[in-house]
């Protein structure tokens, strides 16, 4: 889940503002869809796609976010368009939604091209590039150019080998749905088999009858072209997958005769790992990081003996740069509109002392959906409380931890445990860990020296501060 934690390095009272955000403040608001659309998608499922695409126009529009679509429709092979911007060119990209073609399957073809188009893209995050696959998983044709396999067999003594969803019930017997396991050890065959025969039977699709092929009597001992497809479909869509894209694979019905080939879309739920997709669901896994009942623990920097960093004031939360309201009862805060309070707010804060070293933390609740179109970033002060007093630099700045620099961490971990928009638990994610630095001369500590001097866009400034001790705090009651 894309997120960041900075801090500055410190200033002359030895506190350091951090500042976590979400997702992360480095990443532009930029996004990235591109559709892989088989042939025979339906209206209603392009109407769905459609509707997904206005939803997410308003919220980049209504946040200055910029979303980029980008649509495959395949048949024999990939016709691809240009990317395309949401919230100025949707009448372009629902006409190349609804683009009618014909002839063919070339599903690996599909989910090749859209892959290429995201990866192409070198602005955009990855995590922030989406691939939507439909289809009914039914393709015997691979390959940018399309190629099919010139496997022999025999029907009514003749021997054949053109190329065509039939393959797969001659060499096994039927057309019934695999299972996970099935599709696993499948397509582990199929890979060997691959393996074993190289390219030497594979021709051009307009070949018509494939010339040489396989021998027509050992058929089982081949990959097919539909064995070939299917593969080269997973390992490419995989692929797209270990890139951090967000991949989604929709199952489309097939229409008429199609129908009785129940292993495509028994593949489609393979590549889906199971899971059912909806365009609702891909909406809200493009629009938001994290959803409510998102938590965030933060323990402040402390090694025995060396270093003690303890919390001393929050100093402000915001979403998408506005900063919100901020109410303080004892060691919690409330942010949100107007005079937020424990019947109202959407971020709350608890702070708990603890031993005041390796115990000390707070937690960060987050009640409302965090929009990746919007970062929410919360800010506070850390101070360092027992600076060294002999001569020399202590610690080596590091304002993102990007540096992985070891000692003077301003906190010792922060955690993320993550809940999606259908209310999943996910595991827990660290935090990036800044480092700070100081200067002791002739007795005298000084802030360190800053490698990067640049400007820090997370420390907005002139936020109220409320300590944990009962200071004031903007809009606070005591």
């Amino acid at each position: 889940i894309s997120k960041s934690k900075k801090a500055t390095n410190l200033d002359e009272n030895f506190e350091s503002q951090v500042t976590l955000s979400l997702p992360s403040a480095e990443e532009k608001l930029e996004n990235d869809i591109v559709f892989v659309l088989d042939k025979s998608t339906s209206v209603q499922l392009e109407n769905e796609a459609l509707e997904m695409l206005k939803e997410l126009q308003a919220q980049a529009k209504e946040n200055g976010a910029k979303v980029k679509v980008g649509v495959v429709i395949f048949n024999k092979e990939a016709h691809k368009s240009d990317f395309m911007d949401l919230e100025t060119q949707y009448d372009a990209i629902e006409a190349a939604i609804r683009e009618n073609i014909s002839s063919g399957t070339n599903l690996s073809a599909g989910i090749l091209a859209g892959k290429k188009m995201l990866d192409e893209d070198t602005q955009v995050a990855a995590g922030r590039k989406s691939l939507v696959l439909l289809s009914d998983g039914i393709t015997y044709i691979f390959g940018e150019k399309p190629t099919a396999v010139a496997w022999g067999f025999e029907n009514d003594g003749s021997e054949h080998s053109w190329a065509g969803p039939d393959h797969w019930s001659l060499k096994y017997g039927n057309n019934e749905a695999l299972s996970k396991n099935e599709w696993n050890e499948r397509l582990g065959t199929i890979k060997a088999q691959m393996d074993n025969q190289g390219d030497e039977f594979d021709h051009s699709y307009e070949q018509g009858e494939l010339k040489p092929c396989t021998p027509p009597d050992e058929g089982k001992k081949y990959a097919n072209s539909v064995d070939k497809a299917l593969y080269l479909s997973y390992e490419t869509y995989l692929e797209a997958a270990k890139e951090q894209y967000h991949c989604y694979a929709m199952p489309i019905t097939p229409l008429g005769t199609a129908s009785n080939y129940e292993w495509g879309m028994s593949f489609m739920r393979y590549l889906a790992n199971g899971k059912q997709v909806s365009f609702d669901s891909i909406k809200n896994d493009i629009l938001y990081a994290v959803d409510k009942g998102s938590v965030v623990k933060d323990y402040m920097g402390y090694v025995k003996e060396d270093y003690n960093f303890d919390f001393d004031h929050l100093d402000q939360l915001t979403v998408g740069g506005k900063a919100l309201s901020m109410y303080q009862e004892g060691n919690t805060w409330y942010f949100g509109d107007g005079e937020p309070g424990p019947q109202n707010y959407r971020f709350k804060v608890v702070y708990d002392a603890g031993n005041k070293a390796e115990t000390e933390m707070f937690t960060w609740y987050i009640e409302e959906p965090v929009s990746n179109f919007a970062p929410v970033q919360l800010t506070y002060t850390v101070k360092l409380i027992n600076p060294k007093t002999a001569d020399g630099t202590y610690g080596k700045y590091d304002r993102d931890g990007s540096q992985h620099y070891e000692g003077l961490y301003t906190n010792q971990e922060a955690v993320l445990y993550p809940v999606d928009s259908r209310g999943n638990e996910y595991r827990s994610e660290e935090f990036a860990k800044p480092t700070v630095s100081y200067v002791v001369e002739h007795g005298t500590p000084e802030p360190g020296p800053d490698p990067t001097p640049t400007p820090n866009p997370d420390n907005n400034g002139g936020g109220s501060h409320g300590g944990h001790g009962g200071g004031s705090s903007s809009g606070s009651k005591k």
